[in-house]
């Protein structure tokens, strides 16, 4: 839960997710039963205030009227179960492409998870490790990337997919596929590149 709100607004935004997963939207009524309180309107003032945070929305000419905008999931450390894994812009195997914040979609066959989210995979340089474009490449943001493992890069700005290789002088980015070299990122230049986090699987649709 978010440290900044107040625990009773924290209790009520978790409410709406899990009620927004069910494919359930409850009234203020049905919300001030589960918590307790005498009148709806104890509920109300509750949702205005986190309408005005933007962690809700809320559509004034219907009664049943509040989702979680992504501000809000993102206060309470979810997805949306009902969409799946976020996608976020796409990921370069071969030349890099310059990574989105913005969603481009949900892979929906897959259970959210927090911190989870996918790129999608442009290129041929990760094809001997059966990462093919077009591919969808799951990622944990912030997980741990040991030595010799595929993780998501971003250099200079760019995104890209590669096994990650650590010297005492250097990091080098290596390509599953013999025509693409080597990057490598001496020590000095280290804070240049970001290790976003580890691939957890590949994800591929079938036409």
């Amino acid at each position: 839960m978010s440290r900044q709100l107040p625990p009773q607004q924290s209790k009520i935004l978790a409410y709406f997710a899990d009620a927004e997963d069910s494919g359930h939207q409850p009234s203020r009524a049905e919300v001030a039963e589960a918590f307790g309180y005498a009148f709806p309107s104890a509920v109300s003032k509750h949702v205005e205030a986190l309408v005005r945070k933007g962690l809700l929305a809320a559509d004034r000419e219907k009664k049943r009227n509040v989702r979680l905008t992504e501000t809000g999931w993102a206060a309470i450390n979810r997805s949306p179960g009902r969409q799946g894994v976020p996608v976020i812009g796409a990921i370069a195997a071969g030349v890099p492409i310059l990574a989105s914040e913005q969603h481009a979609g949900y892979l929906k066959d897959i259970q959210p998870s927090p911190g989870r989210f996918a790129l999608q995979v442009r290129g041929d340089s990760m094809i001997d490790d059966g990462i093919l474009d077009g591919d969808y490449a799951v990622i944990q943001a912030e997980g741990k990337v040991a030595d010799n493992q595929v993780a998501a890069v971003v250099v200079d700005g760019e995104a890209t997919l590669k096994r990650v290789r650590y010297y005492p002088d250097r990091i080098e980015l290596i390509a599953a596929n013999p025509k693409y070299q080597p990057r490598i990122v001496s020590k000095a230049t280290a804070n240049e590149v970001q290790i976003v986090g580890p691939l957890c699987f590949v994800y591929r649709t079938i036409v």
